[in-house]
């Protein structure tokens, strides 16, 4: 039993390898999507109660991934033990501490539109750039599996709030965004200071981009971040635009009538 689960969570259990925009990489960004527009499409017209039953289920596919990774990242060769950067100081694992909260306490109702929004934009930026998790591994490995459906399911359930009403935006509050992006940065560099290491939470203590120095990161990051958000924001009015003109257009006429 022991031998069998190394194999399954191991780095070496394919010849095969995934890289960035390569046709694994297509695979997962595909799947993530199909499984967003597809639910979203498919509970639109469903009842109240199966769009939350959804939702809550996601809710619990995030958080219960995040807590079962810190029991299996000793049985994967990726790891040394149990990894200290899956400690939630990134954005990405931060969303998977306040998802619960927000989800199943109606006090936190006020802030959960920021962590819907942080929730589709991390997990976004990560997959379409994964670069923690493209190390030549098999695509199928428990490194690139995990790290993957943990955004994906972390994208969803920030997608179906948005699409099934849950929560909506406005341009007059994206302020909250940068608020919470603000707090993101001064956590991460708590962390990062108390840890040490060499950690890099959030990306402000060493550059990602070889024609950056490290000096100029946390303004990037804030900005990329917040830029994203916006983009997001973007995105939610041009999708509910076209969607409520196609709503319009399919809507049946009402008879006109003559008085006499």
């Amino acid at each position: 039993m022991k031998d069998f689960f190394a194999w399954l969570f191991s780095e070496n259990n394919s010849e095969l390898k995934i890289a960035l925009f390569d046709g694994w990489h297509f695979l997962y960004l595909s799947v993530t999507a199909f499984l967003a527009i597809f639910l979203s499409l498919i509970f639109k017209k469903r009842s109240e109660e199966a769009k939350d039953r959804v939702i809550r289920i996601f809710a619990y596919l995030v958080i219960g991934l995040y807590v079962a990774d810190f029991f299996i990242m000793p049985l994967s060769d990726s790891y040394s033990g149990i990894s200290t950067y899956k400690l939630p100081f990134n954005v990405c694992t931060v969303m998977a501490v306040l998802v619960p909260f927000v989800q199943f306490n109606k006090r936190l109702e006020r802030i959960k539109g920021v962590v819907v929004v942080l929730s589709v934009t991390s997990s976004l930026m990560w997959m379409c750039y994964p670069g923690s998790a493209l190390g030549g591994q098999p695509p199928f490995s428990y490194i690139i599996f995990q790290t993957f459906m943990y955004h994906a399911f972390l994208f969803c359930w920030g997608v179906f709030n948005l699409s099934f009403g849950r929560v909506t935006l406005s341009f007059k509050k994206i302020w909250r965004e940068l608020v919470a992006i603000l707090m993101m940065l001064v956590w991460a560099a708590f962390g990062n200071t108390v840890y040490g290491g060499g950690m890099n939470w959030f990306f402000i203590e060493s550059s990602i981009f070889p024609f950056l120095p490290d000096k100029v990161m946390p303004p990037v990051v804030v900005f990329c971040v917040f830029g994203s958000c916006f983009i997001v924001y973007c995105l939610y009015f041009a999708i509910r635009a076209i969607y409520r003109s196609a709503e319009k257009r399919h809507a049946p006429k009402e008879n006109s009538t003559v008085a006499i």
